[in-house]
């Protein structure tokens, strides 16, 4: 019998996660949103992945895409989280927000402390959501400012 879905939801509130930004390009146009749902998966090829629900708008735009920038955020970035998470209605996620284009055509935020840039090698759906694969393009580490965390269901830094 599977575990209560409260039950469930209290446990994984007890992982700490980094707060990252998907991102990723359809045509001309850019979309992005916040998710924690993200890992490294192995080193030869490198590969990540990141899971989406189905109720997202971005999941068809990843699918749509092949491609999707993994974008860390810094322990200041709290609003733009938010704004990607759809925590500020209407608002434009781009707006005032310097990206660039990598090899994919992903876009991938400049103020980011890393970042990944990634062909979708796969996709499985799982549940209500779907992990992407990512074959790994390219990347790089841009600062060493402290990460941005998410621990039951608040944001949090390092110590």
């Amino acid at each position: 019998m599977p575990v209560d879905e409260e039950v469930f939801k209290q446990v994984m509130r007890r992982w700490a996660s980094a707060v990252t930004i998907v991102t990723t390009k359809v045509g001309e146009e850019v979309h992005g949103l916040t998710v924690s749902g993200f890992a490294g998966i192995s080193l030869d090829p490198p590969l990540v992945m990141v899971s989406v629900g189905h109720n997202q708008n971005s999941h068809i735009w990843i699918q749509d895409g092949g491609c999707f920038g993994i974008n860390f955020l810094r322990a200041d970035q709290v609003d733009l989280s938010d704004r990607f998470a759809g925590r500020t209605p209407d608002a434009d996620r781009f707006a005032g927000v310097a990206y660039r284009a990598e090899i994919s055509g992903a876009p991938i935020l400049e103020d980011c402390i890393a970042w990944f840039d990634c062909r979708v090698a796969a996709a499985h759906v799982v549940g209500d959501h779907t992990i992407f694969i990512g074959d790994v393009l390219a990347g790089a580490a841009v600062s060493d400012a402290s990460p941005l965390l998410y621990y039951d269901g608040a944001y949090r830094q390092l110590a």
